[in-house]
């Protein structure tokens, strides 16, 4: 009778056990099926970024630029056929690489390093690419969808000149004391021993609102310092008019803009072709860069198309663009006086 008993017993408990399973695996596979929903979700939150990296660079230059070939740090003017940067038009002098400096690459303000290193294709390319020798780069292109769009995100992605891409580098945005600049008139700081950059100060809440957009877009957290250092910047240096007409045209084609410059001081900045409305409703930062678009002077300049140093005739045409028309990066060592190579 005992071993009935027992043989009853030790049914029972297989019986429970493959319940148990059973129901794990129901659990495991009801998860599975809302973990790939909510993927799919985030995903479809995403902007429509151009499907390749080559494709990214083509659209940036012939349609986003278009009419603006200036690079980001140094106000160059570039050729948009060759690639090509103007030096004279900005001051620019190699630092040490004329070669790179010779030309123009698309430069990522967040770079693909730090926000790859939030995905586990680069952390462990090994494991998520465990068939091909790849680098955790080469791994997160080919099987994560997230890094790709991040990677091509036309927000995310300027044309600088390539010697100043270079020595940026994958170094974190911040303050660099005592650090003069090195390119001649581009006010870049870069120092390589605490592998930080301070870009200039005309650009550099363009710098904040698209690291906050990568934040706010992607997840890709930022630090309490970082934010903090973001938010100085972004109210130092609010949306221009090139700021606010480049945000319309990338949202356009991918579908999504940079809610940090179009609801900038939680109003919404005028679109460009109401720049020369009442600007009453934009913040009281932004109205130095964007009120003076149809003023005049005596001397017939115009605040219409905003200019970089190379296109400028005279001093005079360059003082009336930085003062009358809030044109800050003419000035972009911030000492008051425009274009250097100009008003010696």
């Amino acid at each position: 009778m005992k071993r009935y008993f027992l043989w009853f017993l030790v049914l029972m408990l297989l019986t429970a056990c493959n319940q148990g399973d059973a129901g794990s695996s129901t659990q495991a596979a009801s998860s599975s099926i809302a973990s790939s929903k909510t993927q799919e979700k985030n995903l479809a939150k995403l902007p429509n970024s151009p499907d390749s990296f080559s494709t990214a660079k083509r659209i940036l230059y012939e349609e986003i630029y278009k009419g603006h070939n200036i690079t980001f740090y140094c106000g160059c003017d570039y050729d948009p056929k060759t690639k090509k940067p103007d030096w004279k038009s900005c001051g620019y002098k190699p630092r040490k690489n004329p070669e790179r400096a010779s030309r123009i690459e698309a430069e990522h303000v967040m770079p693909a390093h730090q926000f790859g290193n939030f995905r586990q294709c680069w952390r462990e390319p090994k494991k998520v690419c465990p068939e091909k020798d790849m680098t955790g780069r080469q791994c997160c292109e080919s099987q994560d969808p997230v890094f790709e769009t991040a990677h091509n995100d036309l927000h995310n992605l300027f044309p600088a000149i390539g010697e100043v891409n270079g020595d940026r580098s994958n170094y974190n945005w911040g303050m660099v004391e005592g650090n003069k600049p090195e390119y001649g008139a581009c006010p870049i700081k870069i120092d390589e021993s605490i592998r930080r950059v301070e870009p200039p100060n005309n650009v550099k809440g363009d710098v904040a609102r698209v690291m906050f957009y990568m934040e706010d877009t992607y997840g890709f957290r930022l630090s309490d310092q970082d934010r903090k250092l973001f938010t100085v910047w972004s109210k130092q240096d609010a949306p221009d008019a090139w700021e606010i007409e480049r945000n319309q045209r990338i949202a356009k084609i991918e579908g999504k803009e940079n809610r940090f410059i179009s609801e900038y001081g939680g109003k919404t900045v005028l679109k460009s072709s109401a720049l020369t409305s009442d600007l009453a409703s934009t913040p009281k930062e932004a109205k130095a860069k964007t009120q003076p678009v149809a003023k005049l002077s005596k001397e017939g300049f115009s605040c219409d198309i905003k200019k970089s140093c190379g296109q400028m005739t005279t001093c005079a045409e360059a003082k009336f663009q930085l003062k009358t028309c809030g044109n800050s990066r003419l000035d972009g060592d911030g000492d008051g006086t425009p274009c250097a190579s100009l008003c010696k």
